[in-house]
Parts: C-alpha cells; sequence; structure tokens
C-alpha cells in the first residue's frame, strides 16, 4: 500500500480504500502496521497547502457511515480517536493533535449533515470489505505500552485479589479472548495473553464474572498518565 504519512503516535499510514475523489482523494480510510483504520477527511486543498483530518475508528463504524445510519462528521468526531490533524506545505508533513482544526465550530470539519448520500448499490463493495475486517485486530506487544503507570490497594485482602487474578490468567491464557485491555494492564504484576482474537465477550463472560465480584469489591487506585490519550481505548 502506498503511504500517506508517518505519525509519532500510530506509525505509518498506509492508503486503503478511496470511497470519495474528484480530482485527489477527500474521503478515504487507511490502515498502520497493526491493521487499525483510520478514517480521513481532506478539509484543505489550495495554494495555502493540503489538510486532512484523521481519526483512529473502527470496520462497523465506517460501514454505517456508508449506510447513511451517521454522517461523515459524525464519525470522525464521536466514532474515532486520536484526533489528528495532517498538514503538507513546502513538500513537508507536519502532524498535531487536538487543536483548533477539531473545535466544534471549525470550518475544516465535515457540515453536520455530511452524509454520504449514496445510491442503491454504490457502496456494495465497500461495504462487503469492511465488513471482512470487522473481526480482524492485530497486536504487537511491542507497540502496545501500559496506560496504567501505578497500581495499588488499600485493601489488606488484596493478596487474595491478586491470586484470584493469577488463576484467571491462566485459565484464559489458552483461550481465545476479546479485549486490548489484557495486553496493557499491570495489576501487582503483568497481566497479559500474547495472541487474542477479537470475538464476541460471551465466550469468556462466564470464567472472568467468577472472579469480578471479589476484584470490585477491593479499594483500588488507578494512576493514569493523563499526558498520553493514545490507548484509552485499551481502557
Amino acid at each position: 500500500m502506498k503511504e500517506f504519512v508517518n505519525t509519532d503516535k500510530y506509525g505509518k499510514l498506509y492508503f486503503d480504500r478511496i470511497l470519495f475523489e474528484t480530482n485527489y482523494p477527500i474521503l478515504f480510510t487507511c490502515k498502520n502496521n497493526v491493521n487499525q483504520i483510520f478514517i480521513c477527511v481532506c478539509c484543505q486543498n489550495n495554494a495555502k497547502g493540503c489538510k486532512w483530518l484523521v481519526g483512529k475508528t473502527d470496520a462497523g463504524s465506517v460501514i454505517r457511515m456508508l449506510k447513511d445510519e451517521i454522517t461523515i462528521r459524525e464519525l470522525i468526531c464521536n466514532h474515532s480517536s486520536g484526533k489528528l490533524s495532517v498538514d503538507y506545505f513546502n513538500m513537508e508533513y507536519r502532524t498535531e493533535y487536538n487543536n483548533s482544526d477539531w473545535d466544534s465550530n471549525s470550518i475544516y470539519l465535515p457540515k453536520e449533515d455530511s452524509y454520504m448520500f449514496a445510491e442503491e448499490g454504490e457502496f456494495d463493495d465497500d461495504i462487503a470489505y469492511y465488513t471482512t475486517l470487522i473481526n480482524q485486530v492485530s497486536y504487537d506487544k511491542n507497540y502496545y505500552k501500559n496506560i496504567i503507570r501505578e497500581v495499588k490497594t488499600v485493601n489488606p485482602d488484596f493478596k487474595f485479589v491478586t491470586e484470584k487474578i493469577n488463576e484467571l490468567v491462566s485459565q484464559v491464557e489458552n483461550k481465545t479472548i476479546s479485549s486490548k485491555l489484557v495486553n496493557t494492564l499491570y495489576v501487582d504484576g503483568k497481566l497479559s495473553v500474547n495472541k487474542v482474537k477479537h470475538i464476541s465477550q460471551s465466550n469468556y463472560r462466564e470464567i472472568l464474572n467468577n472472579y469480578y465480584d471479589t476484584f470490585l469489591r477491593s479499594n483500588i487506585d488507578v494512576k493514569i498518565d493523563l499526558n498520553d490519550s493514545s490507548f484509552t481505548d485499551a481502557a
């Protein structure tokens, strides 16, 4: 795939599928090396340079936009994270996060009634393509980092809780579960599963419910680095 832009948080983004274009792509999706999906909207292309708004999203939300269930603005503002602005001027790319381009009154955001207004069957091929991506999530242990910096407890029985958590891990390590949380959470030691597949929670809900009551009765103070929102979706 052709490279679009290199970012510090998500790595290189590559053109994936163009959904609307004139002389240049206006609405398209990108992927990175771990197959995360990004919706990209070109909101400026003139003598001042080019500008795109980019948000990390998911295949299901893109499908909803293609079916006119949500607007382009709703997809990028309410069903995406990251809020990345990409500027291209004088042969150079510049990226910023959460800047004024994303303010509710920004001239760069799509209009509130920005539906695709698709004709019948127009996006059938695209919908079929994104449908195949719904259950495809790649995990790279070197890519994810811990969003929880410090976990402590004031409950004297926390050792018991920790033992139960470790017991839970031993049961789910050989199962297929759906959670980024297990790759990012530290609770008095590393709680992780190296290979997971994105499937329905019902496949492992019964195992988790056995220990939730005990865990939630404990007082736990969690400190999170609020300056790094890259992986808030994992929480």
